[in-house]
C-alpha cells in the first residue's frame, strides 16, 4: 500500500494521516477517542469538499489507516496482543465508515440533491453550482429510476447502496434525487449516442434488488420535460411487466404512442370491453401476445391443459372478433391490450391466473369441476356471452 498520504501528497491529505495516527493512540490507551475521532471527521470533510472521489477517498482512508497501524507497532507503542491490534482496527474502520456515510449521503449528497432539484425544475443552477463547486454540464440522459417495493426496514439500506454506488463510480458528476422507491438521476452526457445502458445491472448489483430505469436525453433546458417522458416510459414498463431492465423511448415507441389521450385509444381499449368480465381470458390473451411462450409454456403457466388453451383463444376470438391466432389480429389485440390496460387498472392488477371455475355459479362449479374437461366447464359460461364487437379481422379458426 502507498505512503504516499503519509509522507507526501496534498495538505488535505497529510491531515487526515496525521488525524489517523492520532487515533489509533487513542484507542491503543482508550483515552481522548472523542476528540481523535471529531479531528479526523474534519480532516476527511475537509479533504473530500476538494472533490476527491470516494473510490479514491476510501483507497486513500484505507492507506491511511494501514500506515497508521504500521507505525504505532513499530514504535513499539502497541504492547497488546494480536487480538487487541485486530480490535483497533476494528474500531477505526467504524469510524471511518461513519465518517463516509455522513460526508457523502448527509453533506455531499445534500449539495448534489439540490443541484439536481434545480435543473428538473428549469431553474438556473449556477448558484448552486459555484457554491458547491459542483461542475454543470450542457446536456444530461434524464433517467427515471424504480426500486422495488419491500418491507420498510430494508428500504433505507437499499437507498444508501444505490447511493454510495453512485458516488463510488461517479462522484459529484451523476447528479440524484431518489427516495426509497426511486427518483431521478442526471448523468451527464455530451449526445444521445452513449446512453447510460450499464446503470441498471451496476445499480442492482449494489441494491440486492432488480431495478427498472428508462432514459431520455436532454439539453440543458429541456430536462424538466424530459424528466416527465422518463417518468412516463418507466411507468409503462412497470406497468407491463418489463421490469429489471433499461429502456429508452425507442423501446417503448408503441406503447407510448397508443397510451396518449385519443379517439384511437378509446376505440381499441373497446375491443377488450368483453373480457372484463372473464380475467381468466384476459390474461390468457396477455400470455398469448408476449410472443415468447410456447403453447405447452403457457399452459404451464395457467395450469391447463393445451386443449384448454386452444378453446380459450378460439372463446376470445368469439368475444372480441378478432382472431388472435393470425398474425393481423394478434397486432390489432396488442395494441387493444396496451390501450386497454391503461385506461383500466383492474385489467393491469390481474397478473396471476384464477381458478377455472371461479367465474361460474358456485352452485354448479363444483359438480362441472368434477364430472368434465376444463375447457368443458368454460363452455358453460359462454352460451350467455356472445361477441358485439363489428368483426373487422374475421376468425380463420
Amino acid at each position: 500500500m502507498s505512503t504516499r498520504a503519509v509522507s507526501g501528497g496534498s495538505a488535505a491529505e497529510r491531515a487526515v494521516s496525521g488525524a489517523f495516527r492520532e487515533l489509533i493512540e487513542c484507542l491503543r490507551c482508550g483515552d481522548g477517542i472523542s476528540a481523535a475521532i471529531r479531528q479526523l471527521e474534519a480532516a476527511a470533510t475537509g479533504w473530500a469538499a476538494t472533490g476527491v472521489t470516494l473510490r479514491a477517498f476510501n483507497a486513500e482512508l484505507q492507506a491511511s489507516l494501514t500506515e497508521a497501524v504500521r507505525g504505532v507497532v513499530r514504535s513499539a507503542a502497541l504492547t497488546g496482543d494480536a487480538e487487541s491490534v485486530v480490535e483497533i482496527i476494528i474500531s477505526a474502520t467504524a469510524v471511518v465508515a461513519d465518517i463516509h456515510h455522513r460526508i457523502w449521503c448527509d453533506g455531499r449528497l445534500g449539495e448534489m440533491q439540490s443541484l439536481a432539484g434545480a435543473l428538473l425544475s428549469g431553474e438556473n443552477p449556477l448558484r448552486l453550482s459555484r457554491e458547491s463547486g459542483i461542475a454543470v454540464a450542457g446536456s444530461y440522459w434524464v433517467v427515471a429510476l424504480s426500486v422495488p417495493p419491500g418491507a420498510a426496514p430494508a428500504a433505507e439500506p437499499v437507498l444508501r447502496r444505490i447511493r454510495i454506488e453512485l458516488a463510488e463510480r461517479y462522484g459529484d458528476r451523476v447528479l440524484p434525487r431518489l427516495s426509497a422507491a426511486g427518483g431521478t438521476i442526471l448523468v451527464p452526457a455530451i449526445d444521445a449516442a452513449d446512453p447510460p445502458a450499464s446503470l441498471v445491472s451496476e445499480l442492482s448489483a449494489a441494491a440486492q434488488v432488480p431495478v427498472t430505469a428508462a432514459g431520455v436525453w436532454a439539453a440543458r433546458p429541456d430536462i424538466p420535460a424530459a424528466a416527465r417522458q422518463a417518468h412516463d416510459l418507466l411507468e409503462l414498463a412497470l406497468l407491463f411487466g418489463r421490469t429489471g431492465r433499461w429502456h429508452t423511448f425507442a423501446d417503448l415507441a408503441l406503447e407510448y404512442q397508443l397510451t396518449r389521450p385519443g379517439s384511437s385509444r378509446e376505440h381499441l381499449a373497446a375491443l377488450l370491453d368483453p373480457l372484463s368480465s372473464h380475467p381468466h381470458l384476459a390474461e390468457t390473451l396477455r400470455l398469448h401476445l408476449r410472443g415468447d411462450l410456447s403453447r405447452r409454456r403457457i399452459s404451464q403457466m395457467l395450469n391447463i391443459h393445451t386443449n384448454t388453451l386452444d378453446y380459450r383463444l378460439k372463446r376470445i376470438g368469439r368475444l372480441t372478433g378478432v382472431d388472435p391466432f393470425s398474425s393481423d389480429g394478434q397486432w390489432y389485440l396488442r395494441a387493444a391490450l396496451v390501450a386497454h390496460t391503461v385506461l383500466s387498472s383492474p385489467v393491469a392488477a390481474q397478473r396471476i391466473p384464477k381458478p377455472a371455475t371461479q367465474h361460474l355459479p358456485k352452485s354448479a362449479a363444483p359438480r362441472l369441476a368434477e364430472s368434465a374437461p376444463q375447457h368443458l366447464v368454460e363452455a358453460a359460461d359462454d352460451q350467455s356471452a356472445r361477441a358485439t364487437t363489428p368483426r373487422s379481422v374475421v376468425s380463420r379458426r
